[in-house]
């Protein structure tokens, strides 16, 4: 084999093994910019449950209940709003067949971003709406009887890191 032959596959090695090291110290990598779109998502799904509650969309916020059904979360319904379950955001209308994103990034409809202007604080930690079952807020839960659960936080007006607390607080 010629010498600069051998020198080429030297690097070729060198350069395969730096990779492998990148890949071996940061394998979930997640960027904003690849969920440019409306329901765009990357991260980690799961599939679990036998069936899913009617009017469910995705990009809702849904809980796995004690029967396996997922159904919107919700801040003001105490138990019954998932503050101490199985936690995500559905893929499709039937998150029992598709899945529901356990953690990542997803680019969520305005429509499910609570607030008068259907965005994020971009920054700002990210919680279960109280007022719109499987809608998210960045405004802290305070009335008597809901629950604080940090969700994520906002890393643009419309697209969430999702890496839910399993920590909950009822006011």
């Amino acid at each position: 084999m010629s010498r600069r032959l051998e020198e080429s596959l030297r690097r070729i090695d060198r350069k395969i093994k730096k990779l492998e090291a990148i890949e071996r110290r940061d394998p979930l990598l997640h960027n904003s910019s690849s969920v440019t779109n409306t329901d765009n998502k990357s991260g980690d799904t799961l599939i679990a449950g036998l069936s899913s509650a009617a009017s469910l969309t995705a990009g809702n916020l849904v809980f796995l209940n004690s029967s396996k059904q997922w159904t919107k979360a919700s801040a003001g319904n105490g138990s019954d709003g998932g503050n101490e379950h199985l936690i995500g955001i559905a893929l499709t209308s039937t998150p029992h067949n598709s899945g529901i994103l356990t953690t990542g990034l997803y680019n969520l409809n305005t429509s499910l971003v609570s607030g008068s202007s259907g965005t994020f604080d971009i920054g700002k930690q990210v919680f279960m709406s109280p007022d719109t079952s499987g809608s998210f807020t960045t405004i802290i839960p305070s009335g008597s009887g809901e629950d604080v659960r940090v969700l994520g936080h906002a890393v643009d007006v419309t697209i969430i890191y999702f890496n839910p607390s399993g920590d909950y607080i009822e006011i």
